[in-house]
C-alpha cells in the first residue's frame, strides 16, 4: 500500500465538542466566612459546606482583617536571588524553607533536576551569579503581594515572579517562577 493511501484510522471524522463554561474565574481565592456571635460570646462555627475538590486546605487568602505592611524590597530581592541559586544548584531548598510553602519547594526541586539534566547533556558547568535589580510590588488584595525582580548576570537577565501571602503573622512565598 502506498504511504499516501488513507487508512481506516484516517477516515474518522472530527467533530466539535462544546467546552464547559468555567465555574469560577479565580478559584484560588476564597473568602473566609464570618464568625456569627453566639449567646456565650465565643461565636458559632460557620455553616458546614461540602469541600470542593479544587480547594486545598490551608491555601485560603484572607480578604479582610487589619492592613499589613508589605515586606521590605530587600526581602523580596533576597527571595529572588535564593530561588535563582536553587535552580543553579548553588543553594539547597531547605536553606530558605521557612519563607516558602511546600508546593513551591517541590516545584523548585523539580526545576533544578531538569536544569541539572540539561547541564549534563550540554556539558555546561558555568556558575552564574545574579545581582538583583529593583523589586516591583503590587497588591491585588490586602494580604497578597505580587512581585517581580530582574536578576542581572554576566550574559543575560532573568526575571523572577513571586507571589507572597501574609499568613500566621509572616510573609510566605506561595508561588515563585524563574523565567
Amino acid at each position: 500500500m502506498p504511504a499516501s493511501a488513507p487508512t481506516p484510522q484516517h477516515d474518522r471524522t472530527l467533530r466539535a465538542v462544546p467546552q464547559q463554561p468555567r465555574a469560577h474565574a479565580r478559584s484560588h481565592l476564597h473568602a473566609v466566612p464570618d464568625v456569627v456571635p453566639s449567646a456565650t460570646g465565643l461565636g458559632a462555627a460557620p455553616p458546614a459546606r461540602s469541600p470542593s475538590p479544587s480547594r486545598v486546605p490551608g491555601r485560603r487568602a484572607v480578604l479582610d482583617g487589619p492592613p499589613v505592611d508589605p515586606p521590605p524590597d530587600a526581602f523580596v530581592q533576597r527571595l529572588a536571588v535564593y530561588a535563582f541559586e536553587v535552580l543553579e544548584g548553588v543553594r539547597s531548598v531547605a536553606q530558605f524553607g521557612g519563607w516558602i510553602t511546600p508546593e513551591v519547594a517541590a516545584a523548585l526541586k523539580a526545576r533544578r533536576a531538569l536544569r541539572a539534566e540539561r547541564e549534563a547533556l550540554t556539558r555546561d558547568r558555568r556558575r552564574r551569579t545574579a545581582t538583583p535589580g529593583r523589586a516591583h510590588l503590587s497588591t491585588p488584595l490586602p494580604h497578597i503581594i505580587e512581585a517581580t525582580v530582574v536578576l542581572h548576570t554576566e550574559s543575560r537577565s532573568t526575571v523572577v515572579a513571586i507571589r507572597l501571602e501574609h499568613r500566621r503573622e509572616r510573609w510566605r512565598a506561595t508561588d515563585i517562577t524563574v523565567l
